[in-house]
């Protein structure tokens, strides 16, 4: 349906109007290109980073995995279970050599860690569950765990032996180092 304007052309007369004129019409088809391309690059920077945003939730997946399972570990070797009397107390053995840290002997597999140091593992290694057998899913991750006193570090405690940190790294499929750090304190 075309919509016609009759004018008047003062003395020339009348002619018949209809439609857009050329330079109108580049007006709006720069507009349009400049808001469609905005829009392609929205859309593009969203595919592009939706991957991470999964890659990152299987990293935090992995280290919640790994603290669940470390944090319900004993303190030390020498402390028994249920954490009284602690090592390094009046009535306890000492605590562990930080030197010491890892498994308690080549043989020792993470099905049989006791103690929080037992996961001392300071170069990275592939993901594992608890009986060391690969995790589908994660098979390009890769994790390392350090474990130190640090007792001094929180606010209560002068003696860096009454608390460890634990300092867990997942790196991604992408090469990111995604760090957690957590403190297990002698109690």
């Amino acid at each position: 349906m075309r919509m016609v304007v009759k004018h008047s052309n003062e003395g020339r007369g009348t002619r018949d109007e209809a439609g857009f004129t050329l330079v109108e019409m580049v007006v709006f088809i720069v507009v349009l290109a400049v808001g469609l391309s905005g829009v392609v690059l929205v859309i593009n920077r969203t595919l592009l980073d939706a991957p991470e945003a999964l890659v990152n939730t299987r990293a935090m997946e992995i280290s919640q995995l790994y603290l669940d399972e470390i944090l319900a570990k004993k303190y030390d070797e020498n402390t028994p279970q249920g954490g009284s009397p602690p090592c390094d107390g009046a009535d306890g053995d000492p605590c562990t050599d930080a030197g010491n840290f890892g498994p308690d002997g080549p043989s020792e597999s993470r099905s049989r860690y006791d103690d929080v140091d037992d996961y001392h593992a300071p170069a990275f290694e592939a993901v594992t569950d608890a009986n060391g057998d690969p995790l589908p899913n994660y098979s390009d991750y890769e994790v390392r765990i350090e474990i130190t006193y640090a007792g001094s570090e929180l606010v209560d405690f002068t003696d860096d032996r009454r608390a460890k940190r634990i300092d867990l790294t997942v790196r991604t499929p992408r090469n990111q180092q995604i760090p957690v750090t957590v403190y297990r304190t002698n109690f």
